[in-house]
C-alpha cells in the first residue's frame, strides 16, 4: 500500500514538472528556460527536477514525449470508421487539437532552428512530429495498399500533415474566410483539397 501510494505522488510530481516545463517554455522558449526557474514553477527543489530527469536535456525529451499525442493518435487510428474521407478529418482533428495547444512550444522552436547547433536542445526526441509522422504514415500505408490512395505514403503523410501545421500556424496572421473560419469547415476543405485536388476536370 505504501509502495503504491508512493508511486502515485512521484508520478505526480513528475507531471507537474513535466507541465512547469511545458508553461516556462512556452514563454521562454528552450534556451530561455532554465531548470532553477521550471523547479520554482513545479514547486519542487532543482534537486527532484534532477533526481527525476537527470539533466535538462532528459527533461526536454520527456516532455516533448508527453505532450507530442502519438498515443491518443494511435488509439484513435484504431477506431476509425474505414470512411477515407471520416477517417482522414477524424485523424486531421486530433492533429490540428494538438498542434493548438503546442502553438506556442511550435513558434520558439520554430525560432530556435536558426540559432541551433547541429544537435538541438533536447536531442532527437525533440523532434517529435518524427513520431507523429509514423503513425501517420502507417495509415497512409494501409489505405495506399489497399487502393484507396496512389503515391507514397511518406510523401502523402507530409503533405497532409503540412496542410494542417500550415493552417494552425498561418490562421491568425490571414483574414478569415467563410471557409477558414471553423476549424471543423476548415478541416473538412483541407481534406477535400487533398483527396480531390482543387483543378477542373
Amino acid at each position: 500500500m505504501i509502495a503504491i501510494a508512493h508511486l502515485s505522488t512521484r508520478d505526480q510530481t513528475r507531471d507537474r514538472i513535466l507541465a512547469a516545463a511545458r508553461e516556462v517554455i512556452g514563454r521562454k522558449g528552450k534556451r530561455g528556460a532554465t531548470t532553477r526557474e521550471i523547479a520554482e514553477v513545479a514547486g519542487v527543489n532543482e534537486a527532484t527536477l534532477f533526481r527525476h530527469f537527470g539533466h535538462k536535456d532528459g527533461l526536454l525529451s520527456a516532455m516533448a514525449q508527453h505532450y507530442c499525442g502519438v498515443v491518443e493518435l494511435k488509439d484513435s487510428i484504431g477506431r476509425l470508421s474505414g470512411d477515407l474521407r471520416d477517417d482522414l478529418v477524424a485523424i486531421g482533428t486530433l492533429l490540428m487539437v494538438r498542434l493548438e495547444s503546442l502553438r506556442d512550444l511550435i513558434c520558439w522552436s520554430l525560432v530556435e532552428e536558426d540559432f541551433q547547433d547541429r544537435q538541438p536542445i533536447g536531442g532527437q526526441a525533440w523532434r517529435s512530429p518524427d513520431a507523429i509522422m509514423s503513425v501517420v504514415i502507417e495509415y497512409m500505408q494501409r489505405r495506399v495498399a489497399a487502393g484507396d490512395l496512389q503515391g507514397d505514403a511518406e510523401d502523402l503523410s507530409r503533405f497532409f500533415m503540412g496542410m494542417i501545421f500550415a493552417h494552425v500556424l498561418g490562421r491568425k496572421k490571414f483574414a478569415a474566410t467563410a471557409s477558414f473560419s471553423e476549424p471543423e469547415v476548415a478541416l473538412r476543405f483541407l481534406v477535400s483539397v487533398f483527396l480531390n485536388g482543387v483543378a477542373n476536370k
